[in-house]
């Protein structure tokens, strides 16, 4: 008897300890009229983030990560130092230098160059960690993608979670133009 008590409070110990892994929760949503399967090229804005953690990656950091998250991307994804470096040559005006503002309203006057359209990052980091990404049109700013999604609480404001999450943006924003596609094509 001692040993099947022995043995249940093993086995209860071994279950309440192991970390249980949940995907993180999201939400999708494809704006009403608006087409993302014409989307090839993708370019990076600078995100709208603040640094509350110092162990939590800085600015420039995000930028590189929601970059190099892309990698599971199918599609052209120009990094945001590609076209600052870009808009730099054609037009002689450094956005890099410039107030946050003000860089914005540079780079959104001349990403149309670069891509088809734009993905914002807006981070919440004041409890679970939220990414929002909006994908807009390049040039006429249009609406086009939402994508949400938070971090588990057990994550972290790590570069780990942060890229996770980064690269599950690009995979559903790549599952909803394929199901807008087959959607397009069954109402011919």
């Amino acid at each position: 008897m001692k040993k099947i008590v022995q043995m249940m409070v093993a086995l209860c110990l071994v279950v309440f300890s192991t970390q249980v892994a949940f995907a993180n929760a999201d939400k999708t949503t494809v704006q009403d009229g608006a087409d993302i399967t014409t989307i090839k090229r993708l370019a990076v804005a600078a995100p709208r983030y603040q640094q509350v953690d110092p162990q939590s990656p800085d600015k420039a950091m995000l930028t590189q990560i929601i970059f190099d998250a892309s990698r599971v991307s199918h599609s052209y994804v120009a990094s945001y130092d590609t076209v600052a470096e870009g808009i730099k040559k054609a037009s002689n005006v450094d956005i890099k230098s410039l107030d946050r503002r003000q860089a914005a309203k540079v780079f959104k006057e001349n990403v149309g160059n670069y891509a088809d359209a734009y993905v914002v990052l807006t981070v919440a980091n004041s409890g679970r960690t939220t990414f929002f990404f909006d994908v807009y049109k390049a040039g006429s700013d249009e609406l086009l993608f939402t994508y949400e999604i938070r971090a588990n609480s057990s994550e972290g404001n790590t570069v780990a979670t942060y890229n996770n999450m980064c690269e599950q943006f690009y995979k559903h924003f790549e599952r909803a133009a394929t199901e807008q596609l087959k959607n397009n094509s069954k109402k011919k």
